[in-house]
């Protein structure tokens, strides 16, 4: 596994004219109907799958509509990783609308922009993905509220789940998803090379990007879980504690996996 400058410089390349051809005719899809939005919205998100050299493996079976999609945090590709693969948009914290590019694309892909310090907005916020859901959205939220290397699920933060409470929307479903980096060029990905995919912290944004596109091959599994309707919870921490255990279990299990398979590969260069 090795970084390559001349791999990023050339994967920048293919990146940048993507962007501009993709979001224009995203663009223009958008202005002649709605219908349209996530066609040329999520083959950008495709496109930047193939030019970074992600592999996704998904299991489980993803609901389409009428959904509230609850997933772990590790790095901006979850981003890209969700965005190739279902019909929703995303809920991010308020600071991205500061970033240049990234909040255009944002702004391009109705991104709802919540301040979670703010107690006295969250209801607001909640009733923003309410309006959002009921005009056919499907909808992603990071309830960890930040990202970590992966290796574990932080504490949910429940209060946009009071969104279950609305009565309207009693026949939408919550449903929980893992996303785990296992592999980089084929090799396990263990505690040592996780800050290549995952980032967190005080990584500098650009820094971390520019390095992970000189990288190889990487592999990500994504699990679509057990989906339940709204009406099934008792209250936003019980559909928040459910999710939570849901995640969790899965990201466990993963980890568990690459130790595993990281154990096998060790043994079998011992006898080369």
């Amino acid at each position: 596994m090795l970084y390559s400058p001349i791999l990023s410089f050339f994967r920048f390349l293919a990146l940048v004219p993507w962007i501009l051809i993709t979001v224009g005719f995203h663009t223009i899809s958008m202005i002649i109907s709605q219908k349209f939005f996530f066609i040329f919205y999520k083959f950008l998100f495709f496109g930047l799958t193939k030019i970074f050299g992600i592999k996704i493996n998904s299991f489980g079976n993803k609901k389409n509509k009428k959904v509230l999609f609850i997933s772990n945090h590790i790095s901006y590709l979850d981003i890209i990783i969700l965005g190739s693969t279902i019909d929703a948009i995303f809920v991010a914290k308020s600071e991205i609308k500061n970033w240049p590019i990234i909040n255009k694309l944002c702004f391009l892909g109705k991104t709802i922009f919540v301040e979670r310090e703010n107690l006295r907005s969250i209801k607001m916020q909640a009733e923003n993905i309410k309006t959002n859901l009921r005009n056919g959205f499907n909808v992603i939220l990071f309830p960890e509220g930040t990202s970590s290397d992966g290796s574990r699920v932080l504490n949910f933060k429940s209060s946009l789940f009071q969104v279950i409470n609305h009565n309207e929307l009693k026949n939408y479903s919550i449903q929980p998803i893992s996303i785990s980096y296992n592999k980089l060029d084929g090799l396990p990905l263990d505690k040592t090379y996780r800050p290549f995919l995952a980032w967190f912290g005080a990584m500098d944004l650009v820094s971390h990007a520019w390095k992970f596109l000189g990288l190889g091959v990487s592999e990500v599994s994504v699990h679509f879980h057990e989906s339940k309707k709204f009406s099934s919870f008792a209250n936003r921490k019980h559909a928040c504690s459910f999710c939570h255990e849901k995640i969790s279990q899965q990201v466990i299990n993963d980890f568990r996996s690459l130790e595993i398979d990281d154990k096998i590969k060790l043994n079998e260069f011992k006898f080369l």
